[in-house]
Formats: C-alpha cells, structure tokens, sequence
C-alpha cells in the first residue's frame, strides 16, 4: 500500500544503522492493533533531534519534581499491605482513569504509532476508540465483583472461582510477561528515545565500560536511569506513589502531546487536497484481506487480548481497586474512556500529516522526530522529552508494583505456609519490587546487545495468554457450570492452538493477527463450554457469590443515595459511548464514500 509519493509498498531503511526486527503485534496494548518498531543497532540515531541547554534543564526539572511526588505522597499510609498494594483504597476517580490510560501508554507509542498511522493511516486509532467496549464489559461485570469481594490481585478470583492450579499459573505467566517483555521492552525503548534526542552529545561525557568483552551502549545507561527513578518512588511509596506520580505524568504527556499535531496542523493549513488524493489513510473499515488491519479482525479480534488486558490484566485492574468506593472505580473507568476518545489526535494524527510533510521518509518509524525536527522550538523540545519519559515511567511504576503484588500475595503469602505480618508483606514487596526491576533491567539490556530476535518472540507470548484467560474470567463470572478442570483445559489447549494457527498459517490470505486472536477466542470458549458440561459441576462455595447478577449493573443502595443526578455514572458512560458512535457512523459514511480498492 503507497502511503506517499515515492514512497515504496514496503520498508525500507540503512542497514547499516538499522536492524528491522519488527513489524511485530504488540498485545500489550489492551485493543492490540499492531505497534511498529525499528531496532536501532547499537549506534545514535541518524536524525537525532538537536537539544539546546533550556531543553535539557525542563527534562531534568520535570524528572525531579516526578520523583519528588512520588516520594511525597509516600509519606504516609505505606505500611500495611493494603496501603502498599491498593493505595489504602483512597484514590479519587480522576486519579483512577489518569493512571489506567498512564498506565497503557509507553514512550514507545511516540514513535510506533506515528510510524503506523504513516502508513495505514487512522485505522489505528481503532486501537482507542473500541475501549468503549471493553470499558463497558469491565463496568457491567466485572468490576462490580473485583469491587465487592476485596480481592487483591487477579490470580486470587481464580482460586476463588476454580482452584489453586489456574492461581499458580496465570501469576507465573503474568509475572514473566512483566518483567521480559513489558517491562524490559519499554525500558529498552526509553533507553532508544533518549539516545535519539542526545546522541553523541551526551555519550562523550559517560564513563567507557566493558561488560562480557563488549562496550556498554549509552542506550543502557539510559535504561538504567530510567528504572532507577522510576523504582526509587514506587518500590518505596507503593500503589500510593505511583497512582498520584501517573496523574502528574498524564497531565505532562497530553501537554507534551498536544505540541506536535497542533503546530502540524498550523504548519501545513488545509488538508482537504490531501485527504482527497489519499482516501486510505482515513478509512477505518479496510477490506477483509487487509492486511494486517481487515475490519473483520479490527472490530472482533480485539475482544479476547482487550478483556484479559484491561479486564484481568493485575497492572490495570489494580488502579481500579485502589478506589475509594465503587463509584470512584466506575467513574475511573469512564474517565480513561474519554480520554482513550482523544488519544488519536496525539499519536494518530501527526503521523498522516507526516506524509503530507514527509512523503518520501526511508521508514515509517522517522516520522515523529522528523516532525519535532521541524516544528518544534527550543525549550518545548525538553517538554516534549518529558511527556515521553512521563509515558515510559507511568508504564513501568504500573507494572512493577503489579508483578511485585502477585508475587507477594500470589506466591510469598499462599506458599509460606504461615501467617505472615502486614509489616512483612510489605517488605517483601519492596524486595520483591527491586529484584522484578534487576531483572527488567538485565532482559533490557540483553536487547541492547544482542542481535537476536528474542524480544519479538517474548512479546508473541501475548498472544498465547490472552485468549484462554480471557475466556476463564468470562465465563468463571458469568456462567455458573463452569469447572476447574475446564479452566485447565482450556488454558492448557488454547496454549496449544495457538501455536499451531500461529506457526501453520492455517487462515490462508486471512492470517491476521487479529483473525487469529478471535479464531483462539472460538476455540477456547467451545473447549470452555463442552468440557464443563462432559464434568461434573462446581462445587456451591465456588459459584457463591462469584456469578454475575442485576445487582451489578448499579452502585450499592448506599452509593446510589450519594451519587444521584449529574453525579451518576451511567450519565457519563452513556455520553462517552455516544460520542465513539458518532466517530464510527462518521467513519463508515466516508468508507461508502469511497468504496474499497487494492489502496484502502
């Protein structure tokens, strides 16, 4: 697909600067349309972005004051496991939908998703905008029951619901994708945002190591700045910390954000001409045969990486549990709906209007910074530059203090054997949070190093996990015949599938990653729901009070007095989903406008 004049249908870049390992899948994003990436070899940048002193002191500012909170906040409630873990359940609502959406965004984003609205234009803004069904199924069922039972960590519903087994394994499983992959990965693209923006002018001044008979890369003293500040607030403060440091770094981010598509925008006048000459780069609906965007697969395939990533996902799901009440949680959840709706303008929109500026780029993935090249001054540049640490750190706090729960709650707790003090459990949390973060920082490394194509197998794991626990969590809620041996089936046979579908390419012209997430989907739920109907059925204890009700569609009668009138959140709700079907109605008229052709 010719996204510009003289562009080529396929990427093309130096190879002696860059190694393409990766127009990869990346289901780390809850809605997973694909993120792109360029693995840069070792070396800065060719088209490092130009920092004046002004530019450096707001970055070194901005990260001051970042930790600065962090600590701040830390300074009371941190010494029981409930304060460590869920923030002592005080967290407002705004902070709440702050830190999902902080949570789900990396610096990497700046980068990717500019890189592929260049090439496929605004059908990745799907990846935002179909949070309004995922919210709603995290709203209507399973929120409720997170909510209502004080559970801490997802592993623990699936003992309550199933048995220990189906425990042990989603924490391992989690635990892993964590620290190899989310983690790792986005300190790794943090380590590359910073030696994109200083290059060779801030590598003169650090030390010449040696590690196993190779020069250290200033990319890994980046990663290792990165994790360092990032971890002093949030191993320290907790939940607490890192929730309050989100809302700071969300604010940051959409400031930062704003910057690039506004002075775009100003730059180029009307884009009426060009949205007239390229009709696909605004077509939302592709064909079914796209690849790898078929609207059959962008409005289906989401469902199964969406529910286990935003739904049982422990680093999303615990900023819920923080809250203060239901109506805090739920209003939280709705607040990142709105902002989700406008995410597009910061990472979809500036790279279309990249191939207006830039219709001849050597790969998509230099669009961004050849956009701050060009528009952006001094002094905003450093800005810019915290907006994107903002990201990476907002997503590295939320998963440490994730992975460093389940395994103190998950793992320490259950397989001690003993009772274990709240003054204990935090402490292990804290060592426990330090040695997840070692660990980050080692996998982080070893991408900076090595040549292998490790990282993008690590993040293939993704798309193994989503869709047999995201069928376990949505039937352990919903259905009340579903059994532990069914749960380990399917979990163990949806691994299986899986892999055969992925390796065998068995969807032929359709072998999309997002067909093959909603044909695992399928097959998980007809394993799910035949296997517990060939068994015996649960025993009452594990059906009581887990099952889905009506009641679960309001707030507790308490709640309901408290918040009434404009105060009500199925208000907002309702406005927020309104506003994605005025954008997708919106969307599909121009897609009758302009039927499909080989372009779109």
């Amino acid at each position: 697909m010719e996204v510009g004049r003289g562009v080529p249908t396929a990427p093309s870049f130096d190879s002696n600067r860059f190694e393409f390992w990766n127009l990869r899948f990346e289901f780390a994003s809850p809605f997973f349309l694909a993120r792109f990436r360029c693995r840069f070899n070792h070396s800065p940048m060719s088209d490092q972005v130009s920092l004046h002193l002004i530019d450096l002191a707001v970055f070194v500012l901005y990260m001051l004051v970042a930790v600065g909170v962090g600590l701040w906040v830390a300074r009371k409630g941190k010494d029981t496991a409930q304060s460590y873990f869920l923030g002592n359940k005080t967290i407002p609502w705004f902070v709440v939908g702050a830190s999902m959406v902080a949570a789900d965004i990396s610096s990497e984003q700046f980068i990717s998703f500019v890189g592929g609205a260049y090439k496929y234009g605004i059908v990745l803004a799907a990846a935002d905008w179909n949070a309004w069904i995922i919210y709603s199924l995290l709203l209507f069922i399973f929120l409720p029951y997170y909510v209502r039972t004080g559970i801490y960590t997802m592993p623990e519903f699936l003992e309550r619901r199933y048995n220990p087994a189906c425990r042990y394994i989603f924490a391992i499983i989690s635990i892993f994708g964590f620290v190899a992959a989310i983690n790792a990965g986005a300190l790794y693209s943090g380590g590359l945002m910073l030696d994109s923006f200083f290059g060779d002018d801030l590598a003169r001044f650090m030390p010449k190591t040696i590690l196993f008979n190779q020069p250290i890369s200033p990319v890994v003293w980046y990663i290792v700045f990165f994790a360092v500040t990032t971890g002093v607030y949030t191993i320290y403060g907790g939940l607490r910390s890192a929730a309050w440091t989100d809302f700071l770094q969300i604010i940051i981010l959409l400031f930062a954000g704003f910057l690039v598509p506004v002075l775009a925008l100003r730059h180029i006048g009307n884009l009426g001409a060009f949205i007239n000459e390229h009709p696909e780069h605004f077509q939302i609906f592709k064909p079914p045969n796209h690849k790898p965007f078929p609207f059959t697969g962008v409005f289906t395939g989401f469902l199964s990486v969406g529910i286990w990533y935003s739904c049982t996902s422990q680093h999303m799901v615990q900023r819920v549990l923080s809250a203060k009440d239901e109506w805090n949680a739920r209003m939280g959840v709705v607040c990142a709906g709105f902002l989700h709706a406008i995410m597009p303008f910061f990472f979809i929109v500036p790279g279309i209007i990249a191939v207006k500026m830039f219709p001849s780029l050597p790969h998509p993935d230099r669009a961004y910074l050849a956009l701050v090249k060009e528009l952006i001054p001094t002094g905003l540049k450093g800005l810019l530059l915290a907006g994107m640490a903002a990201a990476l750190m907002s997503h590295v706090s939320a998963v440490l203090n994730s992975a460093s729960t389940i395994i103190t709650i998950d793992l320490y707790k259950k397989l001690t054997k003993r009772d274990v003090t709240e003054h204990q459990q935090v402490r292990f949390g804290r060592w426990s949070g330090a040695v997840v973060l070692l660990a980050s920082i080692g996998f982080a490394i070893y991408f900076s190093t090595s040549k292998e194509t490790l990282f993008e197998n690590v993040q293939t794991v993704f798309f193994f996990i989503a869709p047999p626990f995201a069928v376990v969590f949505t039937l352990g809620v919903l259905w009340k015949r579903a059994n532990g041996i069914a749960a380990l089936t399917t979990i163990v046979s949806g691994f299986i599938f899986s892999w055969i579908l992925f390796q065998k390419e068995l969807l032929g012209r359709f072998n999309t990653f997002n067909h093959r997430a909603l044909c695992s989907w399928i097959f998980c739920m007809i394993v799910m729901l035949v296997t517990s109907l060939l068994t015996a059925p649960p025993p009452a204890e594990k059906t009581e009070g887990t099952i889905w009700n009506k009641s679960y569609l309001s707030l507790p009668p308490e709640e309901q007095q408290k918040y009434r009138g404009l105060k009500d959140w199925r208000i907002w709700w309702a406005l927020f989903v309104g506003i994605i079907l005025c954008i997708y109605a919106f969307f599909l008229w121009y897609r009758f406008q302009h039927p499909w052709n080989s372009d779109a």
